[in-house]
């Protein structure tokens, strides 16, 4: 990585925020550790090790060890991401002040959830009642104005996918307004973290002399939030999609517009205001065909060497660009070699010269994308693109369905070609008028594509369909007390199957004047009320409270109390239909080996409950599985008694279409959810 080498060259290094480059079976205390960030040359790491996270409960990482969900109640994750870069820049300043140090500042905005407090999103109240369309012609006018983009640069139309502003209903307007509105406060709000560690480097004298590359963003504006926008952007990566009618009813459930952008919901906006966000181009994130989905905006600061300045560039650049401009302005050699080991040579050029030189010729001519099977192929400033019949928050079975071996050929893909130095924004498709220069970008896509090991297209998901599992998956899982903040990736897979949790628990009976059980609160929970399941004790009844993403609460709870010693509970979900996605079934307690309650989840949770709320033993951290009632009031939430052994016993899954569609879904979902 860029890391090691700057480290091996005497940099002191460190990554605060977003990691999202450990697989999430490798995310627990057992590791393997070799793909977080100490081993691969960051001599400090604060932050979270997956793909996103809650602004207000993440579950914290430091270096090799995981903190967990931050008790302070005015925490907010890029306030303190600020703070501990700053922290970290005067403290390696302070100790080895001629020593230079590398910072890589990754925030988990503003991808979703879309979360900001209300001093930030407030002050957009009303600026985006005009609706995407108005916005949208308003952002190009200032482009043009700023020079941003070209002088002739055109508009490009609205795809029949984004309704007409003027088409939606009055009420879900209202909803429209504050999700851009908060998604305005958590963009700016993310700006303004930033700035208070440039200020800080400024502060401390070395601003004249530090190389800052700020890059927003790492694709197009997501349009994964659906046509409607999500209260819980979980629901929309299991594959179920919510009517308007039912998204507003859910807002309601959760305390109203006034709760969008709080920590009570993941929420994430609609897909037209990412199209408004990407103007003017087409299109968003997974769709790599086309520049609304990889084109971003990116800023240099270096005042040392940089004469020209607010200056524009216009060279073709991309992000692979980035290490060997870092390293050709440290005056470093990329290394043939590390520990031993060959490296494979960097795929990206410098564009050090354009530092100097605003009219520097691109060295960077050529560049394959894919995503998903949305692909382009760039050279020389035309690009060709195929973008597959599905638009991004498509995730239901059957349009996935489509895109079985046997059903997609992407050699069927429309192609479209553009030339960008005639056409910024991709609006005049010329591929008719240039059959020649199409068949030759094909060609080229293919050839990179295998060069650079991108086949097969939509990668192990692709290869899936009609295929069984490998190896015996693992059914049989065993917890202790204290353990907390399991990897979301790495609790029980008890999706879309029968399963039992049990444990073995001691209580030590009632206490003070006997007027209340002695054993009490949470014996095992996992997400939160958006999506989750938590085991837990209340006036010493045993109860099971199960969370179909926010949507439909189902509680049991025992008829009677739980003795006074030794005793096991158990809870038995059985699925009407193992391996169908999102399956019926019925829920069971037993106390010492005898039923006590019985319940009926019409739909159970089909590929994950959450994408980053851990899994706790004797507590529930973060936002709870069950809200405002229960143990939700109880502080500590702590188990009152003794929990010796926590054991899962999952059943088999039925191995057929539904559960080939199912581990296909799981794995898309994985892959946009990035």
């Amino acid at each position: 990585s860029i890391a090691q080498i700057l480290q091996a060259n005497g940099y002191n290094t460190a990554a605060i925020g977003k990691w999202h480059l450990t697989p999430d079976a490798q995310q627990g205390p057992a590791g393997p550790f070799d793909r977080w960030p100490n081993a691969l040359g960051f001599d400090y790491f604060w932050g979270f090790l997956g793909g996103e996270t809650s602004q207000f409960d993440p579950v914290i990482v430091e270096n090799n060890k995981v903190i967990g969900v931050p008790k302070d109640k005015n925490f907010y994750l890029n306030d303190a991401m600020a703070e501990h870069s700053i922290t970290w820049i005067r403290d390696q300043k302070a100790q080895a002040p001629d020593k230079p140090f590398f910072l890589y500042f990754s925030t988990g905005a503003t991808h979703a959830p879309h979360q900001v407090r209300k001093e930030w999103s407030n002050k957009y109240k009303g600026k985006f009642d005009q609706g995407w369309d108005k916005l949208r012609e308003e952002t190009f006018a200032r482009q043009k104005q700023l020079g941003v983009i070209s002088a002739n640069a055109k508009l490009t139309p609205r795809d029949p996918a984004f309704p007409a502003w003027d088409s939606v209903p009055p009420e879900e307007k209202k909803v429209y307004a504050r999700q851009m509105e908060v998604y305005a406060g958590y963009q700016e709000n993310t700006d303004h973290a930033v700035g208070r560690v440039l200020q800080t480097i400024e502060e401390m004298g070395l601003g004249d002399n530090t190389l800052v590359i700020y890059i927003f963003g790492d694709n197009g504006a997501s349009m994964e939030g659906t046509e409607n926008g999500t209260f819980n952007e979980i629901v929309i990566l299991n594959g179920i999609p919510l009517t308007a009618e039912q998204q507003l009813k859910a807002i309601k459930a959760y305390g109203g517009l006034e709760k969008w952008g709080g920590p009570d919901m993941d929420p994430h906006y609609a897909a037209a205001w990412a199209w408004a966000g990407n103007t003017p181009f087409k299109w968003g994130k997974q769709v790599a065909s086309h520049l609304g989905g990889i084109r971003n905006p990116m800023v240099v600061s270096w005042p040392k060497r940089i004469k020209n300045k607010r200056g524009l560039r216009s060279q073709f650049t991309h992000c692979t660009d980035i290490a060997p401009t870092i390293l050709e302005a440290a005056g470093l050699p990329e290394p043939k070699e590390v520990n031993g080991v060959a490296q494979m040579p960097m795929h990206g050029v410098s564009f050090l010269s354009t530092f100097d030189d605003a009219n520097a010729p691109s060295r960077h001519t050529q560049q394959y994308f894919e995503i998903l099977g949305n692909r382009a192929m760039y050279k020389d400033s035309w690009i060709a693109c195929w973008r597959p019949d599905r638009i991004p928050w498509k995730l239901d079975p059957p349009t996935l369905a489509r895109f079985a071996p046997d059903k997609w050929k992407p050699d069927d893909d429309k192609c479209e070609l553009y030339n960008l130095d005639e056409d910024f924004s991709q609006a005049d498709d010329v591929a008719d008028k240039y059959p020649d220069k199409v068949r030759e970008l094909t060609a080229l896509f293919w050839a990179e594509a295998e060069k650079y090991q991108v086949l097969p297209l939509l990668g192990e998901m692709a290869t899936v369909w009609g295929f069984p599992k490998g190896l015996p998956e693992q059914t049989k899982f065993i917890y202790y007390s204290g353990t907390e903040n399991i990897s979301s990736g790495m609790i029980p897979p008890i999706y879309n199957r029968s399963y039992s949790i049990s444990a073995d628990l001691d209580n030590p009976g009632r206490s003070g004047l006997g007027l209340r059980p002695g054993i009490e609160g949470v014996i095992i929970a996992e997400g939160s009320f958006l999506g989750g399941f938590s085991l837990y004790v209340e006036e010493g009844r045993l109860k099971h409270t199960y969370s179909f993403l926010g949507l439909k609460l189902d509680t049991i709870t025992s008829r009677n109390q739980l003795p006074k010693g030794k005793v096991n509970v158990r809870y038995e979900f059985t699925a009407d239909k193992p391996g169908e996605f999102a399956t019926s079934g019925t829920s069971r307690l037993f106390i010492n080996g005898k039923q006590e309650a019985e319940g009926k989840i019409e739909h159970s949770v089909p590929l994950r409950f959450t994408a980053y709320a851990g899994m706790d033993i004797g507590t529930d951290n973060g936002l709870p599985v069950v809200p405002k009632l229960g143990y939700a009031k109880l502080l500590p939430k702590y188990f009152k008694g003794t929990i010796e052994k926590i054991e899962f016993d999952l059943g088999p899954q039925k191995l057929g279409i539904d559960d080939l569609q199912r581990i296909y879904l799981e794995r898309f979902a994985s892959a946009v959810r990035n």
